[in-house]
């Protein structure tokens, strides 16, 4: 029998929310389909909830395990070449506080009740009933910014370029979270872990036979747990 590693769970994990995100999104895109001059109805308000709890309280109960593990966008992103060549600009803070201003102001207006439960004039045309709702950008914002930045980053700087440094839901876990991970002084410093690792740099004042702290930026996708040939990675307790 095969062993079960940390990287087929987390495959499975990824593989799992994909689907689930496709399911709401057909549901959301027939809700359009059947009567597009109504705003969503009020029961649509599970979504944003739900975007409540996934960005906001489990980064601050488990850092960025969510983006490891469980981000629909992960199950592409890893599928894709992992080598990081991303350079300072990528990496740069003011990046990240640019996408997470977009969206913060995409989350507060979108989900306004005025705009999502309300309904819209009966005298509209079909198109401009459907465009009409604000909200119709969080099926933009995957399809049309996060998406496509997955892909054409992932292939020109690596797979997980976006998530490293551009989400802002990894930027709301990095700033409320805390880090997940520790070498203990097991480390061999033979630097298995970094071949494998999206973003070593969050290894990088932590291997060594002294061990220490993973920085919490790491997306605790596990990958380093797997290799490591002495188990010198573990749970901070």
């Amino acid at each position: 029998m095969a062993k079960i590693t940390f990287g087929t769970i987390r495959r499975r994990n990824q593989l799992t929310s994909f689907l689930v995100f496709w399911v709401l999104f057909v549901f959301l895109l027939l809700s359009f389909i059947e009567n597009p001059w109504y705003k969503a109805p009020l029961e649509w308000y599970f979504i944003p909830a739900l975007g409540i709890v996934g960005a906001f309280i489990l980064p601050a109960a488990l850092g960025r395990h969510y983006c490891g593990q469980y981000c629909p966008t992960s199950f592409i992103a890893d599928g894709i070449n992992p080598v990081n060549r991303a350079g300072s600009l990528l990496k740069s803070r003011q990046l990240r506080k640019v996408f997470m201003l977009l969206f913060i102001a995409l989350f507060a207006v979108s989900f306004s009740p005025w705009k999502m439960g309300l309904p819209a004039s009966m005298t509209e045309t079909y198109w401009s009933a459907v465009f009409n709702k604000l909200w119709i950008l969080w099926l933009v914002c995957p399809f049309g910014i996060a998406f496509p930045l997955i892909f054409i980053l992932g292939f020109w700087k690596g797979g997980r370029t976006w998530c490293n440094y551009m989400c802002p839901w990894g930027t709301i876990g990095v700033a409320l979270g805390k880090p997940q991970l520790q070498v203990t002084e097991k480390c061999t410093d033979c630097k298995a872990c970094t071949t494998v690792c999206s973003q070593p740099e969050v290894l990088a004042g932590a291997i060594g036979r002294q061990g220490g702290i993973i920085d919490k930026n790491c997306l605790t996708c596990l990958k380093c747990v797997d290799v490591c040939p002495t188990k010198a990675i573990e749970w901070i307790h």
